[in-house]
């Protein structure tokens, strides 16, 4: 069978409509890809996000409980001046690992923060709030200068504790032996692989793992789809070329 123009323009005309529908659907394909790639990125973003502020958190109870251990086993040859500064080193730290989970759940003043629906941080928000009102604690704090605050946290009168560490050394190590005792507990017990904190730790992290293989399969077939694209759609063009070869030549 002779191959003419005529036939090799047919061919040409089909194969271009069959390489634009393909490449048609092709490109929807590639774009509806990018989309769930793009979609993927973003829920990883989101949780890196999560994971940081709740890395900040852990960061804030390691801190805490090194300051409570200090604060409720003094040294022996600890000075008045050693006790105060235990007891400010005590609220540094209360205050900040406060403040870090009330960013968490509030924000900075601008609405709902990055872990508002983490039951976690809230479980441990409490936990850091039942330190000071378990038992007599709050009333004990006072007496030897140190009060909470309506923000939950804690201010110390250097004055008051010194005067009061003066008048009854041993009642001052006592409230400060419980307390510090009782964050120290709090603070392990949330930092645990399976605690509020540590266990939230983990579960961050095993979730952004899986998000990451996950986008970088998306990213795979993206890619994948966007180029067997580029020679589907060209097939009409080469019979094209070829029928145009052929006529010019008189094939």
């Amino acid at each position: 069978m002779a191959i003419t123009v005529s036939s090799m323009t047919s061919i040409a005309m089909f194969n271009q409509g069959l390489g634009v529908h393909t490449a048609t659907q092709g490109s929807q394909t590639g774009n509806a890809l990018l989309l769930a790639s793009q979609r993927m990125g973003q829920k990883l973003d989101s949780a890196n996000v999560q994971l940081s502020s709740m890395g900040q958190i852990s960061s804030g109870f390691a801190n805490l409980q090194v300051a409570s251990k200090a604060l409720a086993s003094p040294a022996k040859t600890a000075t008045s001046a050693d006790i105060v500064s235990a007891v400010k080193n005590f609220a540094t730290a209360f205050n900040a690992a406060t403040k870090t989970v009330s960013t968490a759940l509030n924000g900075a003043g601008n609405g709902a923060g990055v872990l508002a629906n983490d039951i976690h941080v809230r479980f441990a928000s409490n936990d850091l709030k039942g330190v000071l009102s378990s038992g007599s604690n709050t009333a004990d704090l006072n007496k030897i200068g140190v009060s909470m605050n309506k923000d939950g946290t804690l201010s110390v009168n250097t004055k008051t504790l010194q005067s009061a560490i003066q008048a009854n050394p041993n009642a001052v190590n006592d409230t400060l032996a419980k307390i510090g005792q009782q964050a120290a507990q709090v603070s392990a017990k949330d930092l645990a692989g399976t605690g509020n904190v540590g266990g939230a730790v983990n579960s961050l992290s095993a979730s952004v793992k899986a998000l990451q293989s996950q986008s970088v399969a998306q990213q795979k077939l993206a890619s994948g789809s966007l180029t067997v694209q580029s020679p589907v759609a060209n097939i009409g063009n080469m019979a094209g070329s070829l029928a145009s070869y052929m006529q010019i030549f008189s094939l």
